[in-house]
C-alpha cells in the first residue's frame, strides 16, 4: 500500500483545507515531516489511519476529538485518501460523527459518513467500508501499526514489556484469540465437570437421607456403607412389598366410599320427598284465590277494548269539527288573492311602456364613453411627452459619465502595460538567481556531508586516544596478573608436601609413602598459597587476559575505522581537527551567503507573481473601455429616438383635442351616472311586479287545491265516525258488562302483578308434581326402605372404617413414593456420574497442557505459537540491529524460567558480543534502546507481511525517537531505513532532530499559527 495524495480539512490543528501530494516524493521516498511540537505532524498519520481504519494512529486521540477547533460549526471536517495496492488505485473518504453545516438550518448533527471507490463500485455504509478496506490491504488495524505507522512509545513499550504484555500485542496482530478461547474453554469445561463431580456425590448422599427405612437393618446398613448397589436392591424389594399392601388398602377404602355415599343419597331423597309433600299441599290452599283472579284479569281485558273503542269515536268527531273550520279560511283567503292579482296586473302594464324607451338611454351612455376615451387617450399623450423629456435628460447626464470613465480607463491601462514590460525583465534576472542557488545548495550540502564526517573522526580521535590510555592500564594490568599467578604456582607447588602434610591423619596410610604413623610432618614457608588462593590467581589472569583481548580489538576496530573515513575524504588523520574547523567556516559563510540570495528570490517571486494578476487587470481594462464605448453610443442613440418620439406625441394630442364636445371628464361622469340610475330603477320596479305576480297566482293554485283535498278528506272521516259507532256498540253488547263497564277496569300495577302471581302459581304446580315422581322412582331402585335413623346410625359405622383405611393408605404412600424418588435419584445421578468422571479426567488433562503448569514451565499453547512468531521476529530484527551496533548486541529470546508464578516465554534479553554475556534490555542506554526497538519494529513488520501471503506494503511511517542517537548511530539508523527505502518502500519521520533535516532532502513542513496549522511539501 503507497499513499498518493491524502486532504484534510478542518481536522486536527488545520483549520482550513490542506492537500498533500505524495507523488511529488517520487525520486525521494524518505521524507521528513518537521514544525514545532503541537502544530500537527502526528496528525497527518492519525488521517491516514482514520481513512483506511476508522481510528487514530495511536490510543491517545478519539474520533469524536478529529474536528478542528479552529473550524466553524458550519465548516465540515472530513479526511479523503488516494492510495495505490499493486497497479490498482483506490479512493475513501470519512466524515466523524461533528456538529456541521446544514440544509435547511444553520447548523445540525452529522453522523459518520464513509465513501469507499473500488472498481467503480461506492460503498457507503461504515461497517462494509471497514471490511473491505481490511480485505484489500490484507491486515488488520493493529497489523497496520505494527507494520506502517510506528507510533510515540510503541518502540519501547515493545523492547520492554514482559511476556504477558507481548502475549496480548501478538494475539491481536497474529490472530491467536481463537486459541485463547479454546484454552478458556478447556478450562471453563473442565471447572464445570468438577463442579458436577462434587453436585452429584452431594446429591446421592442427599437422596440416602430421604430413605424410608422402617426397621429394615439391611437397608440401613448398606446406607452406613454408602453401598449404592445393594441400597438400589434393598430398596426395591421394599417398593414391591409397599405396592401389594397399598393395593389391598385401596380396594377396602373403594367399598367403603361406595357404600357411604348410598346411604347419603337415600338420606337426601326421603327429604326431599317430605319437603314436595309440605309444599303440594301449600299450594292447594290457594287454588281459589287464584282463580278469582284470572276472573278478574279477564273482565280487565273486555272493559278495556270497549273503553278504547269510545275514545276512537271521540277523537273522530273532533278531527270532523276541525275539517269544517279549515275549509271556511280557505275558502276566506281565495277571495283575497283574487282581488290582489287584479291590482298587481295594472301595475305592471304601466312599467312595460317604461322599460321599451330604455334603448334610446343606453345609445346616449354608449356615446358618452367613447368622448370619455378621448380624454384618456389626451391624457395618455401628455404622460407620454414628459417620459420622452425624461429619457433625454437622463441619458444626457449618463453621457457625459461615460465620457470621464472612458478617459480614466485609457489612463489606468497605459500604467499597467508598462509595469508587466518591468516584470518580464524581473523574470529573466530570476531564472539566474534561481541557478546560482541551487548551485550553493549542492555546494552546502556537499561542504556540510564532508563537515559531519570531518566532526565523527574527530570524535573517534578523542575515544582513540581515551582507549589508547585504557590499553595500556589493561595491558600493565594483565601482565601483572600474569606475574603474580606465575609467583603463585611456585609457591603453591614448592609447598605442595606441607599441603598434603595437613591433610594426614594419624592411624591412616599416606598417600605418598602408605604409612599410617606420622611423627614428622612438612611445614610450608611464609609466601604458601591454598588451593582456592591459587584458582583466584587464575581467575583475575584469565578476566585481564580476556578484558586486554576486548580492549585491544575495539582499539584496533577504531583504528582502523578512523583510517578508513579519512581515506574516503583524502585527508591525513592528524588534520582533521584543522579542516573541520576551516570546513565549518566555508559553511557557515555559504549558508549566509545562501540566504541573502533567497532573500532577493523571494522578494522577485513575490513581484513576479503580480504579472498573471497585472495581464488579468489590463484584459479587464481593455474589456471596461470597449463596454463603456458601445454603451456611449447607445446613450447617445436613445437621446435622438426620444427626440423624434416626443415630437409625434404632441402633433397626436392636438388632433384628439378637436374631438371633445364636453368641458371636462367629470361633467361625462355625471351624465352617465343619472342615465344608469334611470335604467337601474325602472328594471328593478318591473321585475318586483313580475316576482310579485307570479307568487300570486302560485298561492291561488296552492290554496285551490288545499280546498279540494280538505273537502274531501272531510267526507272520509264521517264515513269513519259511523263505522266506529257501531262497532262500540258490539262491543258492549258482547262482553255483558252494561253501561258501568269502566268499573272492572284495573290499575296496570294491580293488573301486571295479577298476571305475574297466576303464572309462578301454575309453574309451581307443575314442577312440584314433577320432583315428586322423579324422588318415588328413585327410591324403587334401593328396594326396602328402613328408617332414615337405620341409615345416619349405619354412615358413622362406615366413616370410622374408611378412615383407619386411609391412614394406613397415606403411611403407605408416603413411604413407597419417597423411596421410588430416592430410587430415581440414586441411579440418575450414578448414570451422570459415571460419564461426568470419564469427560473430567479428558478435559482436565487438557485444559492442564493447554494453560501450562509446571511440567511446561507455565507456558500456554498460546505462547508457545507465538513464540514460533517471537523466534521469527527476533531473527529477522537481529539482521538490523546487529548492524546498527557494529556487531556487539544480539537480541536473544530468555529460555531460562523467571522468578514467580506469573506468564513466562515471550520474555528477552540481549546478548553483549564484547562480554560474551546476556543482559536484560532494560540496561541498555537510550540510543541503544531505540536501536534495538527500531529494528524489533522492522522485524516484526517482514514477519507479518511473510506471515500474511506477502502483503505488499509499500509505506512505513516511523514517530520520534531519533532525539536520543548520536551522530554514528543516527547515520546507521537512517542507513537503516534508506535500505527500506531502496527496496522500493516509502519511509517517512517525524522527528525534531535539526541534523535530520540536512540528511534528508525532502520535507512535509508543518507550520503553527494562531489560526490554526498548515502543511506543504519541500523538496
Amino acid at each position: 500500500m503507497r499513499p498518493l495524495k491524502l486532504v484534510m480539512n478542518a481536522f486536527g490543528p488545520y483549520k482550513g483545507k490542506v492537500e498533500i501530494d505524495f507523488t511529488q516524493l517520487a525520486q525521494s521516498s524518505l521524507f521528513l515531516v518537521s514544525g514545532p511540537t503541537g502544530a500537527g505532524k502526528t496528525t497527518i498519520f492519525d488521517a491516514i489511519a482514520y481513512a483506511l481504519f476508522d481510528s487514530a494512529s495511536g490510543d491517545s486521540r478519539q474520533k469524536d476529538t478529529f474536528k478542528s477547533q479552529f473550524a466553524k460549526d458550519t465548516d465540515l471536517c472530513y479526511v479523503e485518501l488516494e492510495f495505490e495496492l499493486g497497479e490498482k488505485s483506490y479512493f475513501i473518504r470519512r466524515e466523524p460523527t461533528q456538529i456541521g453545516p446544514g440544509s435547511r438550518s444553520k447548523t445540525k448533527q452529522i453522523q459518520s459518513n464513509v465513501e469507499l471507490h473500488k472498481d467503480g463500485k461506492v460503498t457507503t455504509k461504515v461497517k462494509e467500508a471497514n471490511d473491505e478496506i481490511q480485505e484489500i490491504l490484507g491486515l488488520t488495524y493493529d497489523q497496520f501499526r505494527q507494520i506502517v505507522m510506528l507510533p510515540q512509545g510503541s518502540f519501547k513499550k515493545m523492547l520492554e514489556s514482559n511476556s504477558g504484555d507481548k502475549e496480548i500485542i501478538f494475539r491481536n496482530i497474529f490472530q491467536t484469540k481463537q486459541i485463547e478461547q479454546f484454552q478458556e474453554k478447556l478450562k471453563t469445561r473442565t471447572k464445570i465437570l468438577e463442579d458436577q463431580r462434587k453436585s452429584h456425590t452431594q446429591a446421592i448422599k442427599q437422596a440416602f437421607s430421604s430413605i424410608a427405612i422402617e426397621d429394615n437393618e439391611v437397608l440401613e446398613k448398606a446406607i452406613e456403607q454408602y453401598d449404592v448397589e445393594k441400597t438400589l436392591a434393598v430398596l426395591e424389594e421394599s417398593i414391591d412389598k409397599e405396592e401389594k399392601e397399598l393395593s389391598a388398602v385401596k380396594e377396602k377404602i373403594s367399598h367403603y366410599q361406595n357404600e357411604l355415599k348410598l346411604h347419603e343419597q337415600v338420606i337426601g331423597w326421603l327429604e326431599q320427598q317430605e319437603k314436595y309433600t309440605n309444599e303440594k299441599n301449600e299450594l292447594n290452599t290457594r287454588e281459589d284465590t287464584i282463580k278469582q283472579k284470572e276472573s278478574a284479569v279477564q273482565k280487565h281485558t273486555e272493559a278495556q277494548k270497549i273503553v278504547e273503542a269510545k275514545t276512537t269515536v271521540d277523537e273522530t268527531e273532533q278531527q270532523i269539527q276541525n275539517k269544517t273550520t279549515q275549509l271556511e279560511e280557505l275558502r276566506e283567503k281565495q277571495a283575497e288573492l283574487i282581488e290582489k292579482e287584479k291590482t298587481e296586473s295594472a301595475k305592471l302594464e304601466a312599467v312595460k311602456e317604461e322599460l321599451n324607451q330604455l334603448a334610446l338611454v343606453r345609445t346616449e351612455i354608449t356615446k358618452l364613453n367613447d368622448e370619455w376615451k378621448v380624454f384618456d387617450q389626451v391624457e395618455e399623450k401628455e404622460q407620454l411627452i414628459k417620459q420622452q423629456e425624461e429619457i433625454i435628460q437622463e441619458k444626457q447626464e449618463t453621457c457625459e459619465t461615460l465620457k470621464e470613465a472612458l478617459e480614466e480607463v485609457g489612463k489606468t491601462t497605459e500604467k499597467t502595460e508598462t509595469d508587466l514590460k518591468l516584470i518580464a525583465d524581473l523574470k529573466i534576472k530570476l531564472e539566474d538567481l534561481k541557478e546560482t542557488i541551487s548551485t550553493s545548495k549542492e555546494t552546502l550540502q556537499q561542504l556540510s556531508n564532508r563537515n559531519e564526517e570531518l566532526n565523527r573522526i574527530c570524535a573517534l580521535q578523542k575515544e582513540e586516544v581515551e582507549l589508547n590510555k585504557t590499553y595500556i592500564e589493561v595491558k600493565a594490568a594483565k601482565e601483572k596478573a600474569y606475574h603474580e599467578l606465575v609467583k603463585g604456582k611456585a609457591a603453591y607447588y614448592s609447598n605442595l608436601a606441607s599441603v598434603l602434610a595437613k591433610e594426614l591423619v594419624e592411624g591412616e596410610p599416606c598417600a605418598v609413602c602408605g604409612s599410617v604413623h606420622h611423627p614428622a610432618k612438612a611445614t610450608g614457608g611464609k609466601e604458601s598459597l591454598t588451593k582456592e588462593e591459587l584458582e583466584a590467581l587464575e581467575l583475575a589472569e584469565k578476566e585481564t587476559n580476556t578484558r586486554f583481548t576486548q580492549v585491544s580489538a575495539k582499539l584496533e576496530n577504531l583504528t582502523i575505522d578512523i583510517q578508513s573515513r579519512s581515506a574516503r575524504l583524502e585527508i591525513d588523520p592528524s588534520e582533521t581537527g584543522a579542516a573541520f574547523n576551516k570546513g565549518v567556516a566555508e559553511e557557515q559563510e555559504l549558508q549566509n551567503q545562501l540566504q541573502v540570495f533567497k532573500k532577493e528570490l523571494e522578494t522577485g517571486e513575490k513581484q513576479a507573481g503580480e504579472e498573471a494578476d497585472l495581464k488579468r487587470k489590463l484584459e479587464e481594462l481593455r474589456k471596461e473601455e470597449s463596454r463603456i464605448r458601445t454603451d456611449l453610443q447607445k446613450c447617445e442613440s436613445t437621446i435622438d429616438f426620444a427626440t423624434v418620439r416626443k415630437q409625434e406625441l404632441t402633433e397626436e394630442q392636438v388632433k384628439l383635442k378637436g374631438q371633445l364636445n364636453a368641458q371636462s371628464k367629470q361633467a361625462i361622469q355625471q351624465a352617465i351616472k343619472e342615465k344608469e340610475q334611470y335604467i337601474q330603477t325602472t328594471e328593478t320596479t318591473h321585475k318586483t311586479l313580475q316576482n310579485s305576480m307570479s307568487i300570486l297566482k302560485s298561492e291561488l293554485a296552492s290554496t285551490k287545491t288545499a280546498i279540494e283535498l280538505t273537502e274531501s278528506q272531510l267526507v272520509e272521516t264521517t264515513a269513519k265516525k259511523e263505522q266506529l259507532i257501531k262497532k262500540f256498540k258490539q262491543l258492549k253488547e258482547t262482553s255483558q258488562l252494561g253501561e258501568a263497564f269502566a268499573e272492572y277496569l284495573l290499575e296496570e300495577v294491580e293488573k301486571e302483578t295479577f298476571v305475574k302471581e297466576i303464572e309462578e302459581y301454575r309453574t309451581a304446580v307443575l314442577v312440584n308434581q314433577d320432583r315428586i315422581k322423579q324422588i318415588e322412582e328413585n327410591l324403587k331402585t334401593v328396594g326396602p326402605i328402613k328408617e332414615k335413623s337405620v341409615y345416619e346410625a349405619e354412615i358413622i359405622q362406615i366413616k370410622t372404617q374408611a378412615s383407619e383405611c386411609e391412614t394406613q393408605r397415606d403411611k403407605l404412600l408416603t413411604s413407597s413414593s419417597q423411596n421410588k424418588r430416592a430410587t430415581e435419584a440414586i441411579q440418575d445421578y450414578q448414570k451422570q456420574s459415571s460419564q461426568v468422571e470419564k469427560e473430567y479426567q479428558l478435559y482436565g488433562a487438557l485444559s492442564t497442557l493447554a494453560n501450562g503448569s509446571k511440567e511446561t514451565d507455565y507456558i500456554s499453547f498460546e505462547r508457545y505459537v507465538l513464540g514460533i512468531y517471537f523466534e521469527e521476529i527476533l531473527i529477522a530484527a537481529n539482521q538490523r540491529f546487529s548492524q546498527m551496533t557494529n556487531h556487539r548486541y544480539e537480541l536473544q529470546r530468555q529460555l531460562e524460567k523467571g522468578k514467580g508464578s506469573g506468564k513466562q516465554g515471550l520474555d528477552m534479553e540481549v546478548f553483549d558480543h564484547y562480554t560474551g554475556k546476556t543482559r536484560s534490555v532494560h540496561t541498555l542506554s537510550g540510543g541503544e534502546t531505540f536501536k534495538a526497538s527500531l529494528a524489533l519494529a522492522l522485524g516484526l513488520s517482514d514477519v507479518i507481511q511473510n506471515q500474511n501471503g506477502g502483503v505488499s506494503v509499500d509505506t512505513l511511517f516511523v514517530d520520534e525517537g531519533f532525539g536520543t542517537l548520536d551522530s554514528d548511530s543516527l547515520d546507521m539508523a537512517v542507513q537503516t531505513l534508506l535500505d527500506l527505502h531502496q527496496k522500493g518502500r516509502l519511509v517517512g519521520i517525524i522527528s525534531h532532530v535539526d541534523e535530520l533535516k540536512t540528511r534528508i532532502p525532502a520535507h512535509i513542513i508543518v507550520e503553527k499559527t494562531a489560526t490554526g496549522s498548515t502543511a506543504y511539501i519541500q523538496k
